[in-house]
């Protein structure tokens, strides 16, 4: 029973199969002649300045998150899972061999030629937990691989901007359903800001470029459009209350539209 309870230790030791290993991935993105890469799991975060490009990340049991953006807004996201090499299943039979080995020196000769039915399926027992066991030891020393090329599809059709609220100074357009998905915000709809100027009220506020706009003043924004007429509606000197997603997070800021000079 104690060699049955030491081999039961050790499959619960080996329960996590793979090694971690560093591993070089290539990035493409499909639809998208460049854009650049962020990528992350639980063991980290890398970046890649520009697609198609190589970059050394670790594999982990955890799926490598990729996102990518391109210059002009473009949007495109995924998920890639880890793996584990094959065993050669050496592993499970020297396991066995010792499992089974270890149930017959416990018993001794003797009493397995005493009850040989009872011997057997100790022996057999055995040899099942040792096979288990050294299976999972030998899958524990297997590396963890993501796939060596790694396709992100995108959408790089050039679209129309709007410069929204004058002297606010944005420059937004919508996104695609695609794009929201992507970008981790549902399919309620957003619109991107594709740049903020220096010195204007949007830049004093805290907006950036790259900021997803998905409501404002309460409401959901649902495209470019739309936004662009709530903003002009604002009164001078009103301060707008806009609900943000930004780096993968949600942030609160309100942009007062300023008064015209007199």
């Amino acid at each position: 029973m104690t060699t049955l309870l030491a081999l039961s230790l050790v499959v619960q030791g080996c329960a996590s199969p793979g090694r971690e290993v560093t591993q070089t991935v290539r990035v493409e993105t499909p639809g998208c002649a460049q854009a650049s890469c962020e990528l992350s799991n639980d063991l980290g975060s890398w970046s890649l300045a520009r697609t198609p490009g190589i970059v050394t990340v670790t594999a982990s049991r955890q799926p490598l998150i990729v996102s990518c953006r391109a210059e002009h807004g473009g949007l495109g996201s995924s998920a890639m899972p880890s793996s584990l090499e094959s065993t050669s299943g050496a592993g499970a039979v020297a396991g066995g061999v010792a499992g089974g080995a270890a149930m017959g020196a416990v018993f001794g000769a003797a009493a397995l030629s005493f009850i040989p039915v009872l011997g057997v399926i100790a022996v057999m027992s055995g040899v099942a937990t040792g096979a288990v066991a050294g299976g999972a030891a030998e899958a524990s020393q297997r590396p963890l691989r993501y796939p060596d090329l790694i396709s992100v599809p995108m959408d790089c059709t050039p679209r129309p901007a709007l410069v929204a609220g004058g002297a606010l100074g944005l420059r937004i357009r919508s996104l695609t359903t695609e794009e929201c998905r992507a970008a981790g915000v549902g399919e309620g709809g957003a619109v991107l800001l594709i740049s903020v100027a220096e010195g204007g009220a949007a830049a004093a506020a805290g907006l950036r470029s790259g900021d997803l706009i998905v409501a404002a003043s309460g409401r959901d924004v649902g495209d470019a459009a739309a936004l662009q007429e709530l903003l002009k509606s604002v009164p001078p000197g009103t301060p707008l209350p806009l609900r943000l997603w930004r780096d993968g997070q949600p942030i609160e800021l309100s942009v007062i539209r300023p008064k015209a000079a007199p």
